[in-house]
């Protein structure tokens, strides 16, 4: 596999393999540029160029829309993942005995904001994996006519399963539920289109596969239940007309910048709207191509070598993450090893976790697989 065109935006192969892209990410080049730019232009200038400014808002939007196949207005900026699940809890209009179905292997960011609905009344149903995997009919048993939100992620990040969202789509419809998506371990590094997913609501922070920075994502929000949602908050700029300034009584906007409730984080939009610009660039089909490939050649190494591989196989079920038990050392002795190599990786619920991204290289994959088994 070819990669060296896309190289040269990464930096960090000068000095590591970098195989941890489902915790943080390095920069490209061209995005710490973008950060590095806006910060110059707020040191010599201030605000005296705002337009200016607010289109690379504009711009990142767009390019943040078309990686999910979304409209512009379909997306806002929130602070992170964690917030955009917060936002979809609390604005869901809840009924008496509702209930909410999760699953118990998921990060945190995707339970707390679930739990936390129990003070309104609503019944938390926790599905559990099997095996470390979750399965689309436990989901099916959990969900009832109380049912009002299925949450998941697009991928798990302690097993890197990529889940069925159009069959957990098709269940919540049949139950008149909605389907809120964690996508913070799948956008940036599998194609996305949110509406063969079936997602109405859809978060990931920038961080990770999308290749930017912390504390900036975008929140999805499908324009068939923006109608639905409570005005969970309300600030200056969630109305239609935020400029205009002494009127206080205007409703919420009726699309999901409703949810941007005051200034924008523009230097984190300027680094979403480089690494957005980037992969869109290359191609999100080309970007996942690549990181599949790049897994097999863990998978086949790490099972020659006697590891077990945990993560599933079944391609369907695939993602940039594979995870592994090492047949004699622990997750966290090898991630030791492997940091002791420059080779960065991740020890998660008591395996070994690995994420390259569409710019490594099948010369770094052997190196960290002889590095593991060795």
């Amino acid at each position: 596999m070819h990669t060296d065109p896309w190289r040269k935006e990464f930096p960090v192969t000068d000095e590591l393999i970098y195989l941890n892209h489902a915790a943080v990410c390095p920069l490209p080049r061209r995005t710490a540029g973008a950060v590095c730019a806006m910060a110059n232009e707020y040191r010599d200038r201030g605000s005296w160029d705002y337009p200016h400014i607010l289109d690379t808002v504009r711009r990142g939007r767009e390019r943040l829309a078309n990686l999910i196949d979304a409209r512009p207005h379909e997306v806002a900026y929130v602070k992170n993942t964690t917030s955009g699940l917060m936002l979809a809890a609390e604005s869901i209009p809840w009924r008496a005995g509702d209930s909410v179905v999760v699953a118990g292997i998921e990060f945190p960011a995707n339970v707390y904001p679930w739990l936390n609905l129990r003070r309104r009344g609503v019944e938390v149903r926790i599905v559990e994996a099997r095996e470390r995997l979750l399965h689309v009919d436990d989901y099916r048993a959990a969900c009832d006519a109380s049912t009002r939100a299925i949450a998941v992620s697009w991928v798990q990040y302690s097993t890197g399963q990529r889940m069925d969202l159009p069959a957990l789509a098709g269940i919540a419809r049949e139950v008149g539920a909605y389907l809120i998506v964690d996508a913070i371990q799948g956008l940036g590094a599998l194609q996305a289109d949110v509406g063969e997913m079936g997602a109405d609501v859809l978060c990931a922070d920038g961080h990770k596969w999308l290749l930017s920075v912390e504390g900036c994502a975008p929140l999805f929000v499908s324009d068939r239940i923006i109608g639905d949602l409570e005005p969970f908050w309300r600030g200056w700029c969630s109305v239609p007309t935020p400029m205009d300034l002494g009127a206080h009584d205007q409703p919420p906007r009726n699309d999901a910048r409703r949810f941007e409730e005051g200034s924008a984080n523009t230097i984190g939009a300027a680094a979403l709207d480089a690494s957005a610009g980037l992969l869109l660039e290359v191609g999100p089909a080309e970007v996942e191509r690549r990181i599949i490939a790049l897994t097999d050649g863990l998978i086949e190494g790490l099972r020659a070598g006697g590891c077990t591989i945990v993560s599933p196989l079944a391609p369907e079920e695939r993602s940039g993450i594979v995870c592994f038990e090492h047949p004699t050392r622990d997750a966290d002795e090898v991630v030791e090893r492997l940091t002791h190599e420059g080779i960065a990786a991740a020890s998660r619920m008591g395996l070994v976790r690995l994420s390259p991204h569409f710019y490594n290289d099948e010369g770094e994959i052997e190196r960290a697989v002889q590095a593991c088994v060795s």
